[in-house]
Parts: C-alpha cells; structure tokens; sequence
C-alpha cells in the first residue's frame, strides 16, 4: 500500500463524461488522492500541470482526439506518466484495439472501486 500521507499523489482523470469524472474524482480524493478532472484530451493537453501527475486515468472513446492519441502525444512529447485506461466499449478482441491499447492496463465500465484503486497502486 502506497503511503500518501506526506503528499497526496495526484491522479489526473481524463472523460468527457461528468457524471464518470464526478463519481471517480470524489472516489479517489475519499481515499487521500489529489485528483484533477478534464473532460477532453485537449483540456487536458492544454494544462501545463498535466505533467506533474503521477497517475492518468483516461477514457478510451473520448469527444475529440480519443484516448489512445492523448497517450501517444505525451510520449512523443516525452511525458510518460503511468496510465490506467477506462471504457465502456472495449473490443478486446480487435486487433486494431489490442495494438492501440499497448502494454496500458484497462477496465470496463461500470468497474468497481476496489478494481479502480488496485489497478492505480498496481500503476505506482
């Protein structure tokens, strides 16, 4: 277990969803997370505080540029952030989404806290 005690790690959720950023924003702060919200990648890409997370969260089938662009972006920008995608359409049997989604760990969605919080202190 990750002692957050000395300073909050800060976990930036990325979804277009509010009712999504506002249950899992409100989840991980119960549990001692700084969190900060964006409802697009290019919210998102536009803070500079973005780089100063420790841990994304970050929606597959995002409004505008999807997931899987936003995280290729801060790579080749050199920010390489541990990520946790979420969605609520996986097609894991894809080959396009197998190859898109790499070697970043996802849940489905509805998914549970216990699977949300494992998944991040699995991430740190």
């Amino acid at each position: 277990m990750i002692d957050r005690r000395k300073r909050p790690i800060h976990i930036a959720l990325i979804d277009d969803d509010s009712s999504v950023r506002k249950a899992v924003s409100r989840l991980l702060r119960s549990h001692d997370f700084a969190c900060t919200t964006y409802d697009s990648a290019e919210s998102a890409l536009s803070d500079p505080a973005l780089s100063s997370a420790q841990c994304l969260v970050i929606d597959v089938h995002l409004s505008g540029m999807n997931g899987f662009a936003l995280r290729d972006r801060l790579r080749q920008a050199g920010v390489d952030i541990p990520s946790l995608f979420i969605t609520a359409n996986a097609d894991s049997g894809s080959p396009d989404w197998l190859r898109s989604i790499g070697d970043t760990p996802w849940l489905q969605k509805p998914f549970d806290e216990t699977q949300l919080l494992s998944a991040i202190e699995r991430l740190l």
